[in-house]
């Protein structure tokens, strides 16, 4: 199954009884379709970067909180559609983080960085060899 990262902004209250209600009907329908959790962290309320408007208020604050999870399309499809009905829900996004685990956690090819621009020292030594056709350039 792929693993996904969701992203969901909640609109703020002042208990966090109505958050730990998202979380749990998320979680549990993750669950409930053979899906995993792996992490469930709340960075918090904060300040929303402008006033968001669902169902029939406003909100200025929200509170932020991401999940990692590996479920199957469907289930994705699925959670997704219970979000957008949700009224406690702001704004949310689901990303496909990997197709598999190893795609995941493989470390990349090359960890060297590559300049689209010569180095001045590769200049110098190509004009000293005779090699640059345009000394200076680089």
């Amino acid at each position: 199954m792929p693993l996904y990262e969701l992203v969901c902004i909640a609109g703020h209250h002042a208990q966090l009884a109505p958050l730990r209600a998202l979380t749990t009907t998320t979680t549990s329908l993750i669950l409930a379709n053979g899906g995993v959790v792996r992490s469930l962290d709340h960075w918090g309320t904060r300040h929303l970067p402008q006033k968001m408007r669902r169902g029939d208020g406003s909100s200025l604050t929200g509170d932020y909180w991401t999940m990692r999870f590996d479920a199957n399309p469907p289930t994705v499809a699925a959670l997704n559609e219970r979000l957008r009905l949700d009224p406690r829900v702001l704004r949310w996004t689901t990303l496909k983080v990997g197709a598999t685990l190893q795609a995941v956690t493989a470390p990349p090819e090359d960890p060297t960085v590559k300049f689209g621009r010569r180095l001045p020292e590769e200049v110098a030594a190509e004009a000293e060899e005779g090699r640059s056709q345009l000394p200076g350039y680089y």
